[in-house]
């Protein structure tokens, strides 16, 4: 195995050990200590929010801000399945993959069979993104039926229903969110595992800024 091969494994590790060690430390602090992280924050308002709503009746806010919600969730979604279709292309066209391989990897292999592993896995990423945001706008299309139907209608429908609808449309909304920041470094792992290993340390210190401010 050469040279080129071993520092390939070992970045790819490092890499691969810094994007999921921060999204495990990221999930054990937002069960530890919620509100000071974005999801914890942002949950506790949805709740506050829904009960307001509801209490206030004010249908019209809820239902331009469901829409408002769902149209950019579907934006999302059409956006990863194109760059999913484009990149599963352009994995199948090998001699474009050799040739940006061989132009911008600074060290590494630039076996093609790899090469086409690597564009392969950026395309899961985008199909994840992409399911991650169809599940966001099925969630949110319940909730704006269950958050206009009256209080005491049915004891099913209350405004804890209401507010888990919302929420699971908010957690698959947040998994394509960081499917779309994951695809950043996996994308550029064609060019090499160095151009992966530094720009996953960008966007992870990135997500840390934005996920710990309200």
């Amino acid at each position: 195995m050469g040279l080129s091969l071993y520092a390939e494994i070992a970045l790819t590790a490092a890499t691969f050990a810094i994007l999921f060690g921060y999204q495990v430390l990221n999930l054990v602090e937002a069960k530890r200590r919620p509100m000071s992280t974005s999801l914890g924050f942002n949950s506790r308002a949805r709740d506050l929010w829904v009960r307001s709503v509801i209490r206030d009746k004010r249908d019209i806010l809820a239902v331009q801000t469901l829409r408002n919600w769902t149209i950019a969730a579907t934006f999302l979604a059409s956006t990863a399945i194109v760059l999913a279709l484009g990149f599963l292309s352009f994995a199948l066209t090998s001699e474009g993959l050799s040739e940006l391989a061989h132009k911008f990897n600074l060290f590494g292999s630039t076996n093609p069979t790899l090469l086409v592993a690597k564009a392969l896995t950026s395309v899961n990423v985008f199909l994840f993104t992409f399911f991650n945001f169809t599940l966001a706008v099925r969630a949110y299309n319940h909730a704006a039926f269950l958050i206009n139907v009256p209080e005491g209608e049915d004891a099913a429908i209350n405004p804890d229903t209401v507010v888990g609808a919302i929420n699971r449309g908010a957690h698959s909304y947040n998994l394509g969110m960081r499917g779309y920041y994951v695809a950043v470094p996996v994308t550029l792992w064609v060019l090499g595992p160095t151009w992966f290993f530094f720009s996953s340390l960008i966007v992870t210190y990135a997500v840390h800024r934005l996920e710990h401010k309200a």
